[in-house]
């Protein structure tokens, strides 16, 4: 069972800040509580508070996650030592012919990493199979933590950022992350909203009709017009 303050951490990771207020309605805990283990948090050095002024009522004190509470998280350390791995086989004539700036070839090299961990444990003969499949092997490395079928197709979905730092800075890992999915599921994915973006959730979209033509394991054909 979880602790409250890891049960806070990942709320401020999926959220990116919230109030002793809203941590209590989310968690069903009292507010003295939330705002001990927040006084706690912020003395360690694992949340900042801001405090938002209104011209009717009482200040609001919002919390979020310092970046050294973030690079505590597994995601992190996992993540750099692949873009270590990644950067020591890179050759310079390989970054100069790609075209693309480093960083996004890079995030791609880990994309093709991360999907191969996770390949054999998506053995799926339909889509459907795959994506149920991809979701589960996904979790522990927040990229995925549930799944639905909607009328327009598979929809992934994540509820807690595992680098929101690295997003805010660059769209790469974003874009690895979509990669991955669409390694593993064999068939076109589109991101279609960023918690880095205000978005509640990072969701991923994949359509059983559009599965890509000439993509092993594709259920359909379709063309290739997936966006990143």
């Amino acid at each position: 069972m979880k602790s409250t303050r890891e049960a806070l951490r990942e709320l401020l990771a999926a959220h990116g800040e919230c109030t002793v207020a809203q941590a209590a309605a989310e968690l069903g805990l009292n507010q003295a509580n939330i705002r001990r283990h927040f006084e706690v948090m912020r003395a360690e050095g694992l949340v900042d508070v801001d405090i938002q002024r209104h011209v009717i009522g009482r200040p609001a004190y919002v919390y979020r996650l310092t970046e050294r509470a973030e690079e505590l998280t597994a995601h992190y350390p996992r993540l750099v030592r692949r873009l270590f791995s990644r950067l020591n086989v890179l050759s310079a004539s390989d970054a100069a012919s790609d075209g693309r700036p480093l960083v996004e070839q890079v995030f791609e090299g880990v994309a093709d990493d991360v999907a191969g961990v996770y390949r054999p444990a998506v053995t799926g003969a339909t889509l459907a199979e795959r994506v149920a499949e991809t979701s589960d092997a996904l979790k522990g490395e927040g990229i995925v933590d549930h799944w639905r079928k909607d009328e327009d197709g598979y929809h992934l979905m994540n509820t807690s950022c595992p680098y929101r730092k690295a997003a805010e800075a660059s769209d790469a890992p974003c874009h690895a992350d979509r990669k991955t999915v669409e390694l593993l599921v064999q068939a076109p994915v589109a991101q279609i909203s960023r918690m880095v973006d205000g978005q509640p959730q990072c969701e991923y979209v994949v359509q059983e009709i559009r599965a890509a033509a000439g993509m092993p394991g594709s259920d359909a054909g379709s063309d290739d017009a997936t966006k990143r």
